[in-house]
């Protein structure tokens, strides 16, 4: 999705980040896609890279599949809440869309990552299974090169669960040594894409964690005896809080624009978008997003597979 706002997927060495620097735990963060007839041996490649990041002592390896968009983050009317929930996998399912993926690599810090060597692991493990197909003589051949993927290099500058609010370099690191959907396959992740001027990325950063707070904290019925809400669903307005929120923004710019990813885990699909129908998260997300110069998208994503380190 990062690929698809029109800017240049990252050349090859760009995910090592070299003259970049970052104070917290970082994300080696790719986009792919994969066309069905290479799903096996690309399953196989991804399981040996995650075992080579495994063993560079990367906290997490995560793959999610991307599976539809959300509507209520482009402020639709509520009556198409959902309606795209599973489009990408309808798609992949009826043959008429290939199969996208978000990598995530996590890593304390910098220096760990470049040490992992992920960019060359990719292209050992991962890359040769990236090919499109083309016809050639009347038959179904490789394409010659690669599709695009997009890779760089993210900070983890601020995560929440419903355990708490985490800042300090310790504590991010233990939120990305445990995701909370590596036992539970069935929780939705949502992954916001933005993209800021790099003139308002101070400001920006300041008014965040405002808004994590309340993506975080806040649920429906405001007097749920748990502090958590009721399950959400089509024909309601309620809504269960996120299972875990995280802001991780990009290293370096791409040109005038710096990336964010708002990553967040819900229960369901409708927990989220009701999420977005809730006033307070309205008035929270209103400073941030008019600062927002591409974007939002914001698609769904199931976990496919969590390896973490030994």
């Amino acid at each position: 999705m990062l690929a698809a706002t029109g800017f240049a997927p990252s050349a090859r060495a760009a995910g090592t980040a070299e003259d970049a620097d970052a104070a917290g735990p970082v994300t080696f963060y790719t986009e792919l896609r994969v066309i069905q007839p290479n799903k096996v041996q690309f399953d196989d490649g991804i399981k040996a890279f995650a075992e080579a990041m495994q063993s560079k002592e990367a906290l997490a390896v995560t793959l999610k599949q991307m599976v539809g968009d959300s509507t209520m983050v482009k402020n639709y009317p509520a009556s198409y809440k959902g309606v795209l929930r599973s489009a990408y996998l309808d798609g992949a399912e009826a043959g008429t869309l290939p199969l996208f993926y978000s990598l995530f690599v996590r890593f304390s810090d910098l220096s760990a990552l470049r040490a992992a060597q992920a960019d060359a692991m990719f292209d050992c493990h991962v890359l040769p299974h990236l090919h499109g197909m083309t016809v050639r003589d009347g038959r179904p051949v490789p394409s010659p090169q690669p599709m695009a993927v997009y890779r760089g290099v993210f900070e983890t500058t601020l995560a929440g669960d419903r355990k708490g609010i985490y800042t300090s370099h310790d504590d991010l690191v233990r939120f990305l040594s445990h995701p909370v959907d590596s036992n539970s396959p069935i929780l939705v992740t949502v992954e916001n894409h933005v993209f800021l001027p790099e003139p308002s990325v101070s400001a920006a950063d300041k008014l965040i964690p405002a808004l994590l707070k309340v993506a975080q904290e806040t649920y429906q019925p405001e007097n749920d005896a748990n502090r958590a809400g009721l399950p959400g669903s089509m024909q309601n307005r309620n809504y269960r809080r996120a299972m875990s929120t995280e802001v991780l923004r990009k290293i370096e710019p791409d040109g005038q624009y710096r990336a964010y990813l708002l990553h967040g885990i819900w229960e369901s699909v409708w927990d989220h978008e009701n999420s977005h129908l809730d006033p307070r998260f309205q008035k929270a997300v209103a400073p941030v997003g008019a600062a927002v110069a591409i974007g939002p998208v914001e698609p769904f994503y199931a976990t496919r597979l969590t390896v973490l380190k030994a």
